[in-house]
């Protein structure tokens, strides 16, 4: 019986310091190199296509350190590889209010919504990269968006007074 409530204990302890805004990195002792060691891992996962075993190595480094925006980033683009954008744009969403200034959330957001179908949205987070972002190369591949849109837009209208 004692055992059941030393673990309950511990559980009500972490809960409360994780609610108070304590990472469990930090609670755990986890230190930062092997944090960033199980990112390389997850990352060169990602990068050969392993989805399944990227996608657990960032949701663990997401989970013991969730203010960290490249964890977020990763398990972002894993979930877009999978095809199961509106997790990959909610998570984009989160990553880019953590990162601040980084606009590369916002544009693999707009494709996440693009894929989708929400257009109009897509639309929105294009224009936002296309405008504000300080990244050259990145506010072009936002406005090849939009342009592409705006060529949609004009063929689909072309279209409909034809056939009228």
């Amino acid at each position: 019986m004692s055992e059941n409530v030393s673990k309950e204990n511990v559980a009500a302890r972490v809960l409360d310091a994780v609610m108070k805004g304590a990472l469990l990195k930090d609670i755990h002792g986890v230190p930062d190199d092997v944090m960033e060691g199980i990112y390389a891992f997850a990352f060169d996962s990602y990068n050969k296509g392993q989805l399944q075993q990227a996608e657990e190595f960032f949701r663990f480094l997401c989970l013991y350190d969730f203010r960290n925006a490249d964890y977020m980033m990763g398990l972002a683009a894993v979930f877009q590889l999978q095809q199961r954008y509106q997790q990959a744009a909610d998570l984009y969403t989160v990553t880019y209010a953590l990162s601040k200034n980084d606009f590369r959330p916002v544009f693999h957001a707009g494709q996440c919504h693009l894929s989708l179908g929400k257009v109009g949205k897509a639309r929105q987070y294009f224009e936002m990269v296309a405008m504000q972002c300080r990244d050259q190369s990145l506010r072009d591949q936002a406005q090849a968006y939009l342009d592409a849109l705006a060529d949609a837009k004009t063929s689909k209208i072309e279209a409909v007074e034809d056939d009228n």
